[in-house]
């Protein structure tokens, strides 16, 4: 099957059906994003301030950068621009939806479009930016929601990514925050490499500007930036099992809000991300509320499934096979340059780190080494991560679906 006949449909099915990291190269070349430079990137923010998350390049740590740690610079993406050869410091504006900071008639929303993956109905309103300096990363985390599908349109940036089930990651809910589970191992600059011996499972793929990548439901990822200037953006697409996710993470919210109530501020702080802050100011009232309404709608859902799977005909089978068949056909021909991420040795992965903390910490002067910021709340940290495991959440959803009449 030559490049030109992939079409989105079957697209969209290998983004549904893989259960691998799929990395499609040059896939989003056309789109006009790829081909701005910077001054072009200057005149679409304008003068307005934009929040950057700052921190120091060199500071080592047994634990990841938590974002608690980070200083918070307002400034112009031009004043970005010109401070980004620092060698001291790298900033990240991340995570940021574009309906929130540019208006409907800026060039980013006309020229915005998913159609290319299968997702025509998916748009600038759906779509979170990510601007960040060399040295910029997103501590490795589990998306708890949906699936990701990534697209590279300025500088280069380094993914790592692990199975859902790896074991050695150190999954932790603190900080706490709804839609990510954090690993307690710092992919940056860690102070002990001897925490990664043994880590097996990974894959890595460094994308660059036209570049695409695929991120299955639940696949661990960190992410760092390793040109000057790096930009993409990011669409989550639903998935069936996030009813049943939604229902989990509202029981995780309750306890951890309780926790919080109780504590003092400067302390319930460390607990939780910036963005959940007023989650100790919920009332419990809400909380049951969002809890009734997820769990409802998980029931119901589950309802429909089964009279769904009852109603399934021979039709519907040949078809999946058939889907099948057209992925493993895309991912199979190397015409396409659409392929799985590639593994990383342990070794190799032990390699970056090491050249990481190498290429930050030697040419900076002094190296930081920062204390671990969560290590003073052990006892509290280790009841929420306790509480939170997926193992003691799924007997609790059981046994409140049981006494809610569904089993």
């Amino acid at each position: 099957m030559a490049r030109n006949e992939i079409n989105k449909d079957l697209i969209c099915n290998l983004t549904v059906k893989a259960e691998k990291p799929v990395v499609f190269r040059q896939f989003i070349l056309e789109w006009p994003f790829c081909k701005w430079d910077e001054e072009k990137w200057i005149s679409v923010f304008g003068e307005k301030e934009i929040p950057f998350r700052c921190c120091k390049k060199n500071l080592l740590s047994n634990e990841p950068c938590w974002e608690r740690q980070c200083q918070i610079k307002n400034t112009t993406f031009k004043r970005f621009i010109e401070s980004i050869t620092s060698k001291n410091e790298w900033m990240y504006f991340d995570y940021k939806y574009l309906h929130q900071w540019f208006k409907s008639d800026n060039e980013i929303f006309t020229k915005l479009s998913w159609e290319k993956f299968g997702y025509p109905e998916k748009g600038p309103s759906d779509t979170t930016l990510w601007v960040g300096s060399e040295g910029a990363h997103t501590p490795a985390h589990q998306d708890t929601y949906g699936f990701n599908v990534v697209a590279q349109v300025h500088g280069k940036k380094r993914w790592i990514l692990f199975p859902p089930e790896t074991p050695g990651l150190r999954p932790t809910r603190v900080p706490y925050e709804e839609s990510s589970v954090y690993s307690e191992l710092n992919f940056y600059c860690p102070s002990e490499i001897s925490d990664f011996n043994g880590l097996s499972g990974g894959y890595m793929v460094e994308l660059c500007a036209g570049d695409a990548l695929f991120v299955p439901k639940g696949w661990w990822h960190y992410v760092q930036n390793l040109d000057p200037l790096n930009i993409s953006f990011n669409i989550w697409i639903p998935h069936e099992k996030d009813k049943s996710t939604l229902v989990s993470e509202a029981l995780i919210k309750i306890f951890v809000a309780q926790i919080c109530k109780d504590l003092p501020q400067e302390t319930a702080k460390l607990l939780i991300n910036p963005n959940e802050d007023d989650l100790s100011d919920t009332p419990l009232a809400v909380l049951f509320l969002q809890l009734e309404t997820v769990a409802k709608a998980y029931l119901d859902h589950k309802r429909r499934t089964r009279r769904c799977k009852r109603q399934r005909t021979e039709e519907d089978t040949a078809t999946n096979s058939l889907d099948e068949f057209d992925i493993n056909t895309i991912l199979d021909d190397k015409n396409n340059s659409i392929e799985y991420v590639p593994k990383i040795s342990n070794f190799d992965l032990i390699r970056l780190l090491e050249n990481n903390v190498k290429e930050y910490t030697s040419d900076i002067g002094t190296t930081d080494e920062a204390d671990g910021v969560t290590s003073s709340l052990c006892l509290t940290k280790a009841l929420i991560d306790s509480f939170s495991q997926s193992n003691v959440i799924d007997i609790v959803k059981q046994n409140l679906f049981s006494r809610l009449g569904d089993m």
